[in-house]
């Protein structure tokens, strides 16, 4: 008699073990174990989640979406990312439960479309596509046309009656099992049984489709590859091929270059198929519920008459345009398009892009997403679905990124470049935006000389996912073929990067390195310039202007960042001579240099020699303390004269400063008191007096910051001493760890604080220079392993708990602390410094829109 009995049993829905109790004369055991066998990969997309992307990936998941509302979707299942992750663990090798599942599966998937999946009877055929979380727009592997033998194909035709479309579609499979399973040129393996092939289409047969099959077995067995033609192991077959494109080059360089993680995985969605090439009542396109280049609210897209989608996406065959055949013979396509398109606008909260494919007159949605648009379409479909009731304003913030802000705020060619330059050709702009570069026929090297620093066109007859990486390096990217929806455009507008397709002007000659353009020979290294909106090359390297404006959408998009983040932005000025160019929406500046002033305006020299005389001949200091009152009276009065709004924050010079080592001749001998804040009244009175003539003959007051405090101590005796001049405010440029650690208390004392966190950070970590080094330098040791972190990006734990501290005070509405980011700080440290309390910044002129998108989303 065995005396341990089970005694009860536990298991967790998709868990890969289960524990089990056991009760024996000793009292209760538990062991645990693997239940793999258990574990569901395979989900009908009737009955799946719907909002879990992470397991069944964009694709499964808007199938799902859009059988709830009722959309006519081809039946389709979906293998879960928890099926990637063991296969990858398992050194490759898919589940004896998947394949059990699969087979299941595609046995139900028959029975709703009254097919056989090669059992006999009319044929299914399955597609097999990649479903990662994130859209990878062309990086992925897909398989179409699956489920055909020379018997199933040769019942297709006999209830079809459509031999062509038969074979078409069968060839259509291996041309793409070879590319995608095997990794062989699919287009040689079907050259090569051209002969079979027509005898087949001229006098179709079981026997004739025989003899084409064993052809094709005899043409892979050339290269060396043993096919299987039983479509079950076919099948299994791509689901392995799709996991493997996970970790293709092409994909790696995509989620590198945009910060997706290697460890989401993709899930795999198999659908039945349905064929725009079954006969002229058939088609497939692609269709956006918005204009992806402009965001204006009307049907844009493309469809191609008897034709697979994967001719519309190769750009080699000129599609219909749906913008423009509303009215036409294809009326109740576009109707159809945008009844649905706006069902599936009011599910996502925004514009989406459809798939589509019209069989035999019968509409189907393959694959619905969130449209990728370029930057001026982001915001003005965020604009327009506030306006429309479909979402909120802190929804609105989070369709437009801060990349897409950044282009819609690049350079434009000047006009007068403009005006006389040369137009070399036109074509179609599906991606707006102005660059120049060096032409370049060939993706490799385009990525090379990229990474060598020149601009580079990438110029192609036209594109596929094998030209990544010279797509993402390049400035722009311009093709002799293709429409707005081929694979350059798509993903050009991924990138929000300027794209020119259709030149058909352009032939191309890849051996020779050179291109012609109306009989006009070019070679590649040629200078082109291109406008990617107008859809316009042009001969040369046209210069090109920074454009600091932005749309009336725009203004309205900050202005509800502006709204929720409650931030005070200040600029942040390395040039005086920006105060001129600020925009009307910036009301103040941050912080001014004293030093930064006098050299503007010629008194540095002034400034220099009166430093040097302090402390010598009571004449000497006599001339001394003259000269500093005059300099400091004049820079009071440009600067007042100068900002007419908002406070004004002038920090006195710091005589400790690498700046004043350089400028001051025999900065060493100079008296040791002057390297302290409060050293030497013979220096620091003599300004304060200077200023305070100014602020009374403007009638205007000043805040005067003091540098380099590191002790509550030494602000109150600047307090004490600015009780002379009434004029005059009191504050403290905090530049030093130990200045952070008494910050609260100088603050709660009535210090006006701002924070330099270009010296905080500098001397937080030791950097010997105060201009140190770029962040490309700090990105080359954080992918080294030498940083734990970029300092200008993410703050050390003891430099985050002192900045904690100050920032409880610093949300008070009434505190006067800011954060100077004139050079330290990207926008993760400035959403970083606002999630801690902080609500007033000083930042450089070209970051100002961009933090205050970044603290609106940070805040919604």
């Amino acid at each position: 008699m065995c005396a341990i009995q089970p005694w009860i049993q536990c298991t967790t829905s998709g868990s890969s073990s289960m524990r089990i109790f056991w009760r024996s004369w000793a009292g209760p055991v538990m062991c645990e174990v693997t239940t793999m066998n258990m574990q569901q990969f395979v989900w009908d997309i009737e009955h799946l989640d719907a909002l879990d992307s992470a397991r069944f990936g964009g694709k499964a998941t808007g199938l799902a979406r859009m059988v709830e509302a009722g959309i006519p979707v081809p039946p389709a299942f979906a293998i879960g990312t928890d099926a990637f992750h063991v296969y990858r663990q398992s050194g490759k090798q898919l589940p004896q439960r998947l394949i059990q599942q699969v087979r299941e599966a595609m046995d139900q998937l028959g029975g709703k479309c009254a097919k056989s999946f090669n059992t006999g009877g009319m044929p299914l055929l399955v597609s097999v596509r990649s479903g990662a979380q994130v859209s990878m727009p062309g990086m992925m592997d897909t398989v179409l046309n699956l489920g055909l033998d020379a018997r199933a194909a040769w019942r297709m035709i006999e209830a079809s009656g459509n031999s062509a479309f038969v074979i078409d579609t069968w060839m259509r499979f291996w041309r793409m099992y070879a590319d995608i399973v095997l990794g062989l040129d699919g287009e040689e393996i079907i050259g090569r049984v051209t002969a079979q092939r027509t005898e087949a289409e001229a006098s179709p047969s079981e026997a004739t489709l025989s003899q084409l099959e064993m052809a094709l077995v005899r043409s892979f067995e050339e290269d060396g590859e043993q096919v299987s033609l039983d479509p079950h192991e076919q099948l299994l077959h791509a689901v392995k091929a799709v996991f493997d494109s996970w970790d293709s080059s092409r994909a790696k360089a995509y989620r590198k270059h945009l910060g997706i993680s290697d460890d989401l995985g993709t899930a795999v969605t198999v659908q039945a198929m349905v064929f725009g090439n079954s006969d002229a009542n058939s088609g497939s396109g692609v269709a956006f519920t918005r204009n992806p280049n402009t965001g204006e609210r009307k049907l844009y897209g493309e469809y191609l008459t008897g034709r697979q989608g994967e001719d519309l996406v190769s750009g080699e065959s000129t599609p219909v345009d749906l913008a423009h055949t509303q009215s036409g013979e294809h009326a109740a396509l576009c109707s159809d398009l945008e009844e649905y398109g706006r069902t599936l606008e009011a599910i996502y909260h925004n514009s989406v892009d459809i798939e589509f494919t019209v069989e035999s007159g019968t509409l189907y949605l393959l694959q619905v997403r969130a449209a990728k648009c370029t930057a001026s379409a982001a915001v003005k479909i965020a604009n327009d679905l506030v306006r429309e009731g479909l979402i909120l304003p802190r929804q609105a913030l989070t369709m437009v990124t801060s990349d897409q802000l950044k282009r819609l705020l690049r350079p434009t060619f000047e006009t007068t470049a403009l005006s006389v330059a040369q137009v070399l050709t036109n074509g179609i702009g599906s991606s707006p935006g102005h660059a120049a570069g060096v032409a370049v026929l060939d993706a490799d090297r385009a990525a090379e000389l990229a990474a060598s620093g020149q601009r580079v066109i990438l110029l192609r007859p036209t594109t596929s996912p094998m030209d990544i990486r010279g797509m993402l390096a390049a400035q722009g990217i311009v093709t002799a073929k293709g429409g707005g929806l081929s694979h350059a455009a798509v993903v050009s507008r991924a990138q929000d990067k300027p794209c020119v397709v259709g030149c058909e002007s352009i032939q191309i000659d890849l051996q020779a390195r050179t291109f012609e353009i109306d009989g006009k020979l070019h070679r590649e290294g040629d200078y082109l310039s291109m406008d990617g909106a107008a859809g316009i090359v042009y001969a040369g390297d046209l210069p090109l202007t920074n454009n600091l404006g932005g749309s009336p959408e725009l203004i309205q998009l900050l202005a509800w960042a502006d709204e929720l983040s409650q931030a005070n932005l200040s600029c942040s000025v390395g040039h005086l001579q920006e105060i001129d160019r600020l925009p009307s929406e910036a009301l103040s500046i941050s912080v001014i240099g004293m030093t930064d002033v006098a050299e503007t305006l010629g008194l540095i020299d002034d400034l220099v020699s009166a430093v040097a005389k302090i402390g010598q001949t009571e004449f000497a200091q006599a001339d001394a303390t003259d000269l500093l009152c005059s300099v400091a009276e004049q820079i009071g009065r440009w600067l007042l004269e100068k900002i007419d709004q908002g406070p004004i924050y002038l920090r006195l010079p710091r005589l400790s400063s690498e700046r004043a080592r350089n400028l001051v001749p025999g900065w060493s001998e100079l008296d040791p008191r002057l390297h302290l804040p409060l050293g030497h009244p013979g220096f620091y009175r003599p300004i304060l007096e200077g200023l305070e003539q100014a602020c009374q003959q403007a009638e205007k007051t000043l805040t005067v910051l003091l540098s380099g405090v590191t002790e509550t101590e030494e602000w109150q005796r600047y307090a004490c001493e600015l009780e002379a001049f009434p004029a005059l405010k009191g504050g403290v440029s905090i530049n030093s760890v130990a200045g952070l650690a008494s910050a609260p208390e100088m603050h709660a004392q009535g210090a006006c604080l701002w924070l330099d966190m270009d010296q905080i950070v500098r001397s937080s970590h030791g950097f010997l220079a105060e201009r140190y080094f770029s962040s490309a330098c700090f990105d080359e040791f954080l992918q080294q392993g030498v940083m734990s972190r970029n300092p200008r990006s993410a703050l050390k734990p003891f430099l985050k708990d002192l900045l904690a501290q100050l920032g409880t005070q610093a949300a008070q509405a009434d505190a006067c602390v800011g954060v100077d980011c004139a050079l330290a700080s990207d926008l993760d440290l400035v959403q970083a410094l606002y999630q801690l309390g902080y609500r007033h910044f000083g930042i450089p002129l070209q970051q100002w829109q961009l933090v205050r998108l970044r603290l609106g989303q940070a805040a919604s």
